[in-house]
């Protein structure tokens, strides 16, 4: 009987020591591993007692997705089309605005993956007549005399796709540095139109500048945390696309000239990207989604994009490509971002 006592305490102090060591070796629960506390209400995770609000360090929301709504003025160098005699003045397309839109979509978990379109349309009209010593068309033969009036009409497509890859550093309480690199892809189809007047005949010039680039991109993002709620961002951008440019110039009245241009070549070419403004965020849903409202101002200029000629002779090889050709655009951005 003592026996039978003896090796029942054994056992039994053999499974309390087994049960000790088990929960010992076990993995303690984070902040975020309480069923009742998916939130993490009352957990502090690292670094987030620095800051004014609460960023939703303690329990990260991996998935992010935004919409932008773009208002863009658009500028070209090199669309010239008339040039008024012995005044100089030249007749070119105004800065006007544009609407376009992004769409961007994210997921954060160590590193951050980003991929966006960009989608501007752009397009203009303009109409001028001639000085008191005659009118000149830029696309138009020289020695097809002066003109009684002219206009130009551009329409174009303008879409970039970005695949970024970058890493959040939450550097202070007041500041939050992204930097990202990845890959980028741009489409820009242009369409110009031009009326020469002569007399009482109408001469149609039609252009066409199509480009496609893809290559590789750098940029950084930073946020200024200024209040409970609301931060400063700014970003910064540029790439560098390999480059494919597709170029057709025609005109359909000019008989005695030889007005027809056919041409496609590769470039490797440099375009940047600027933006600033203000954010406001807030949770909602007992914090389970992160919604910030974004208003800015954004720049863009593309290098070398207008690869139009311009002919100086009657001779269909003398065409000369215009010499400062970039596209630029620049407006306001208003972003609506949700963090899930």
């Amino acid at each position: 009987m003592v026996k039978k006592k003896g090796v029942s305490m054994k056992r039994l102090l053999f499974v309390l020591f087994l049960l000790l060591s088990i929960q010992s070796f076990a993995v303690p629960k984070g902040p975020c591993d309480e069923p009742m506390d998916v939130c993490c209400e009352e957990a502090v995770g690292p670094n987030a007692f620095s800051y004014q609000s609460d960023l939703g360090l303690a329990c990260p929301k991996n998935f992010t997705a935004s919409g932008s709504f773009l208002w863009m003025a658009f500028y070209e160098e090199g669309l010239t089309y008339a040039v008024k005699v012995n005044q100089g003045f030249s007749q070119k397309e105004k800065l006007d605005f544009n609407p376009g839109f992004r769409v961007h979509f994210g997921y954060e978990k160590e590193f951050l993956f980003e991929g966006e379109w960009t989608y501007i349309r752009f397009k203009d009209e303009d109409f001028t007549e001639p000085g008191t010593d005659g009118l000149l068309g830029s696309f138009f033969p020289p020695n097809a005399g002066s003109l009684t009036g002219a206009s130009s009409r551009i329409s174009g497509d303008f879409n970039t796709f970005d695949l970024n890859l970058g890493k959040r550093y939450y550097v202070s309480q007041y500041y939050i540095s992204t930097p990202k690199f990845g890959i980028q892809a741009a489409w820009i189809d242009q369409d110009l139109h031009l009326r020469y007047f002569v007399i009482n005949q109408k001469e149609n010039v039609f252009c066409k500048n199509d480009y496609w680039g893809v290559g590789l991109k750098v940029g950084y993002d930073s946020e200024f945390l200024v209040g409970k709620n609301f931060s400063i961002y700014g970003n910064i951008a540029s790439a560098l696309l390999f480059s494919k440019f597709d170029i057709s110039q025609q005109a359909d009245n000019i008989s005695i000239y030889n007005y027809q241009l056919e041409d496609s070549f590769y470039k490797v070419l440099p375009n940047a990207k600027i933006g600033i403004g203000i954010a406001y965020a807030r949770f909602f849903e007992k914090k389970l989604t992160r919604v910030q409202l974004k208003v800015g101002y954004e720049f863009q200029e593309w290098w070398g994009m207008n690869r139009l000629r311009r002919p100086f002779d009657a001779d269909p090889t003398g065409f000369k490509t215009v010499g400062r050709n970039s596209l630029t655009f620049n407006g306001l951005v208003a972003s609506l971002n949700i963090d899930i």
